[in-house]
């Protein structure tokens, strides 16, 4: 039976870089990590979905079911759950949102017979603290579109040799080299 050391996907990854660095070719730039954790689209349901469950049943249990509590708790957490989904999953984070402050408000109604009364005790609180359902999704939609711009412009500023943004446009450089080429004007 062949051993292995603990040490062995070092020390392939050191003979990678011998072989590559006594090649002479040059290695091909790592691709820029995100900064900070990020969440997938279902990690950001299930963060948000946890937090409100967790926040609704300390409220009910702590504070009696005080909905202001509840409600800055779910703005603090539509905000936090858009900050860190992944870019690519940026509309999770406002659906998300108000299926989270749903999942917690069963905590919040009053104490209901049987499911339907369960039912009717989720749509009341719903609706009574429906201006926190609202607020809390557009933080999320709010936070996401600024996101969102902020990433589309990164992307739209070709960076020249120098690091700074072309601000004039290819259509005016083709416009200044014809007119260098064409030579001084008469």
């Amino acid at each position: 039976m062949e051993q292995h050391s603990a040490h062995a996907p070092r020390d392939r990854r050191r003979h990678r870089a011998d072989r590559s660095a006594s090649s002479g070719a040059p290695r091909p730039p790592r691709p820029p990590r995100p900064s900070g954790a990020r969440l997938t689209g279902l990690g950001c349901g299930l963060l948000a979905v946890g937090a409100m469950t967790a926040a609704g049943g300390l409220d009910a249990l702590l504070l009696g079911g005080d909905p202001a509590v509840y409600g800055i708790c779910f703005v603090l957490v539509s905000a936090v759950c858009a900050l860190w989904v992944r870019p690519a999953e940026l509309l999770a984070a406002p659906v998300a949102a108000p299926i989270a402050f749903t999942a917690g408000a069963l905590f919040l109604g009053d104490e209901a017979d049987g499911a339907a009364g369960l039912l009717v005790e989720l749509v009341t609180v719903l609706a009574v603290n429906a201006g926190w359902v609202y607020g809390g999704t557009l933080t999320a939609v709010a936070v996401v579109l600024v996101r969102h711009r902020g990433a589309a412009r990164r992307r739209a500023a070709p960076a020249d040799r120098d690091g700074r943004a072309d601000r004039e446009g290819p259509d005016r450089k083709d416009a200044d080299r014809a007119a260098a080429r064409s030579g001084p004007a008469g």
